[in-house]
């Protein structure tokens, strides 16, 4: 799903960062890195692509009500950020990258322009809970733009409800944000990716 997600970037020349929210081990994030270093040929402009990793790198804490999962526990999720880190920097090459580590509740509190976020060409919400996925992308909408593209795991978990985990997370940034999505694919065991089709805020 990455490495499509990627490619159709590239060959729109969607300007702007990758954020990852919820990056454990760092699998995706540095897979994220390899797909546009493969690109460059593509899109040169690649090289200015900024990637930022947000995850507690500690599981997740004090759930909130209506986030409790018999799977989403801190022994399943919890993971090592020196370890992540020096996993990505033997791919990053020539891209610059930054983990954030905390639960975001704090670690976004700054804000996307504080760590000089201005626009966002890929964003990838992993970190299962609506709260979670609620401080995520309320921090990714003014980096939003057209083209963005936002793939979102676990958007059928909760049983398919509707009101809960990531899906309730998304559907309140498009009713808040005055945002308008496509559906591009679904992936996976639940995961669906948009592309952001207009933005009027």
């Amino acid at each position: 799903v990455l490495k499509k997600v990627h490619y159709l970037s590239a060959i729109e020349q969607i300007e702007g960062d990758y954020l990852e929210f919820g990056v454990f081990t760092g699998s995706s994030f540095c897979h994220s890195i390899r797909c546009c270093s493969k690109l460059l040929k593509l899109n040169p402009n690649l090289i200015k692509t900024k990637f930022y990793g947000f995850d507690s790198f500690a599981g997740f804490g004090t759930l909130e009500k209506g986030d409790e999962h018999p799977f989403y526990t801190d022994e399943n999720f919890a993971t090592s950020l020196t370890t992540v880190n020096k996993r990505v920097k033997k791919v990053s090459e020539n891209f610059e990258f930054q983990l954030i580590p905390g639960f975001f509740n704090d670690s976004l509190k700054p804000g996307a322009q504080a760590l000089g976020i201005k626009k966002s060409s890929v964003i990838f919400i992993d970190s299962d809970t609506y709260s979670s996925a609620r401080d995520a992308l309320q921090f990714c909408a003014p980096t939003l733009q057209l083209g963005t593209f936002i793939v979102l795991d676990d958007y059928f978990s909760y049983r398919g409800s509707e009101q809960k985990g990531v899906r309730k997370a998304f559907s309140e940034l498009i009713d808040q944000h005055d945002i308008q999505v496509r559906r591009v694919f679904s992936y996976g065991m639940g995961g669906v990716v948009y592309v952001v089709s207009d933005k009027k805020a």
